[in-house]
């Protein structure tokens, strides 16, 4: 229903404006107003004037008076058809002006009168504009002026003073009104134009708050979401239920409670800009964070900003800009995940271009016989699982210490860590198949790393060929990887370690098991430089070369290899080993610690470690057991002498003929 305010602007405007309120329409409609107005008023005073003179005596003026109201009520009328509104203006505007003119010539009341003509400029210019109101207000003047400056004219009679009064008053008038008329259309003019820019200025906002990824609202100091909110804001949040609903309870299911009190001290901070803006920036608590969305159950990365506002009155308000960044945050981890990738290969690289290729190319050659050993493992269906493990275990032991030989410590550390996994699984009661499995997996993905390796040596081998390159290696590939293992283990350990082939039968190496010679003595080695060789340190105190010594021994023994590896460090303590095999329930019979062959079966048990802690190069204990299991394969046998203080000195013997030896417990020898 329409207010009595619209009825009435309706009604002065002539109903001629489909929106009255509408600003392109303003001008004109307020030009209908103000002649509507003094059409109403001028017909009220001109009829009761004119009934007023009639009773005074004076009927002819009466009587115009009378017409004159007759024909503004008639313009009332005529405003509200299609005739022009210059037309229904002219006329009777016209028509007063003569009156006016006429007033002053009759001189009525003494001349008072004639002041009505000092109205006219003004309704006139209001009513028509600056153009046609000139014109008119331009034949009153000139009535005006011929009235009350020609003698005789007039009824009533004028001095020049009083004329040149008359006049000038009227002058000014109109001086007046198109000065304000002229200022009112500028400022106007200017109104309008401010009024489009502020409209394409909105517009443009408008189109960007709703267009932009960015979501915009405003809240108050109650932290209730206002109206204006940008739309993207919805897709942001997950939900189109945001106004009036407060900020903090549509993150409720993304923040803690303490979190949610902090945030709630810091946007009162923003309120109150208790900090400048950078300050109030950096410690903005959500700054970017995890937002759970409820409806579609999705974990988003958003980043937010927020501001003070001034409303006016000094109220303020927070302005709050929020972002979806889970895309970019994703893409960066990728860009990240991609860049440590081709760091790693690059590292990778760097590491096998430094290993002479025929080294490389035998520890390929091994790594691929203990994967096929773990294969066949895993095909066994008459193992027991734990069995299993301990045989991955084992293979899994040789190809990381024959990666650190080479320094190939990104491929170590992964094994390394399956390592960690195995052991778990090896200790427990019951091995799932899920564990089996997960073992799988993780021994599958490390073999894609060794065919990069085969595919990368490849290459460079390539590239040597290509290049005309004729390096030949002058070291045997066995002791090479030896002298590296001494190298690896005491560099790790910080000591000094010599590492000395005093014999070596090459045909033994290239009729016997090379692999498994290999890959026994390497374990020797290591073993001898974690366990045996003493720091620089404790050699000194002992009187020893502060550099020690590790020798090799190869050679073919009436019908036998004999393998004989030794070293000048502290020999076994029997003392310690004890400790350790007691505090782990190794022994059946509590007797058998005081046994010292049954104290030399104990290094050999899977698992077993004097070390004090356990990393990638030693302490799991698996060293000497695979020594004892590879030489079980090949039916050999194990001797051991040593004196404490002195060194120790492991002698191995393989068969060359499989049938001919029976494999035995590692022994001491009678010398010890």
């Amino acid at each position: 229903m329409a207010s009595r305010g619209d009825v009435l602007l309706r009604f002065l405007s002539s109903n001629q404006f489909e929106n009255p309120r509408d600003e392109a329409v303003v001008d004109d409609m307020v030009r209908y107003v103000i002649y509507n107005a003094a059409l109403i008023l001028g017909a009220s005073f001109v009829i009761i004037f004119g009934i007023t003179v009639i009773f005074g005596g004076n009927v002819v003026r009466g009587t115009l008076d009378l017409a004159l109201g007759g024909m503004c009520v008639l313009f009332i009328f005529l405003l509200r058809t299609k005739v022009p509104f210059v037309v229904s203006a002219v006329i009777p505007l016209a028509s007063f002006g003569a009156l006016c003119v006429v007033l002053v010539a009759s001189g009525g009341e003494r001349g008072f009168a004639g002041l009505w003509i000092y109205s006219f400029p003004i309704l006139v210019i209001f009513i028509t504009g600056l153009s046609v109101g000139t014109i008119l207000i331009g034949f009153v003047l000139a009535a005006l002026m011929v009235v009350t400056l020609i003698p005789g004219l007039a009824g009533f009679s004028y001095t020049l003073s009083i004329a040149f009064r008359y006049i000038c008053v009227y002058l000014l008038v109109v001086v007046l009104t198109i000065v304000y008329e002229q200022i009112r259309v500028m400022k106007d003019r200017w109104s309008k134009q401010l009024t489009v820019r502020l409209k394409v200025e909105r517009d443009l906002i408008n189109a960007m708050k709703d267009n932009l990824k960015t979501g915009l609202f405003l809240m108050d100091k109650d932290f209730i979401i206002q109206g204006s909110y940008s739309k993207p804001l919805e897709e942001i949040l997950g939900t189109d239920e945001i106004e009036g609903k407060r900020f903090t309870d549509l993150l409720s299911a993304s923040i803690k409670a303490k979190e949610r009190d902090t945030l709630e001290d810091y946007f009162n901070m923003v309120i109150n800009r208790s900090f400048d803006v950078s300050m109030l920036e950096e410690i903005n608590p959500i700054s970017e964070f995890s937002y759970l969305d409820e409806i579609s159950q999705k974990l988003k990365t958003l980043r937010t900003s927020f501001a003070a506002v001034d409303q006016g009155s000094g109220i303020f308000f927070v302005l709050g800009t929020v972002e979806d960044v889970t895309a970019a945050r994703e893409l960066q981890k990728q860009l990240e995940e991609e860049s440590a990738k081709r760091e790693e290969e690059m590292r990778a690289l760097f590491q096998v271009i430094q290993v002479e290729p025929r080294v490389f190319g035998d520890f390929i050659e091994d790594t691929e016989y203990e994967f096929n050993r773990i294969n066949e493992t895993l095909k066994n269906r008459s193992i027991s699982a734990r069995d299993a493990m301990v045989e991955i275990y084992q293979s899994v032991h040789a190809i990381k210490s024959n990666a650190l030989i080479l320094g190939l410590e990104n491929f170590s550390a992964k094994l390394h860590e399956l390592e960690n996994s195995i052991r778990t699984y090896r200790d427990q009661i019951d091995i799932s198949f899920e564990d089996v499995l997960h073992v799988t997996v993780e021994l599958e993905r490390i073999m894609k790393e060794k065919d990069k390796f085969r595919d990368t040596i490849a290459k460079i081998e390539a590239f040597k060929v290509s290049a005309g390159s004729n390096r030949r290696q002058d070291r045997h590939v066995l002791i090479e990887t030896l002298t590296r293992a001494c190298e690896k283990a005491a560099t790790a350990q910080e000591k000094k370690v010599q590492f000395i082939v005093e014999e070596l039968d090459g045909s033994i190496l290239e009729t016997g098991p090379r692999r498994v010679i290999k890959e026994v003595l390497t374990q020797l080695v290591r073993n001898a430089v974690y366990h045996g060789i003493e720091t620089p340190e404790e050699r000194k105190k002992q009187g020893k070369d502060p550099e020690g010594k590790v020798r090799l021994v190869i050679k073919n023994e009436t019908g036998r290899i004999h393998l004989k590896l030794s070293d000048d460090g502290k020999g076994l303590n029997f003392q310690k080993i004890k400790e350790k095999a007691l505090k782990q329930h190794l022994f059946k019979n509590p007797s058998d610690a005081e046994n010292p062959n049954q104290l030399l079966q104990v290094i050999f048990a899977p698992g077993f470690s004097t070390a004090e802690i356990a990393d990638v190069h030693a302490g799991r204990g698996i060293g000497l057991n695979l020594v004892k299991e590879r030489l079980k394969d090949l039916r050999g046998s194990i001797k051991i002498s040593f004196e404490p203080g002195k060194g120790t000195t492991f002698n191995l013997y393989i068969p060359i003929k499989e049938e001919s030896v029976l494999a035995g417990p590692p022994v001491l020898d009678k010398a010890s």
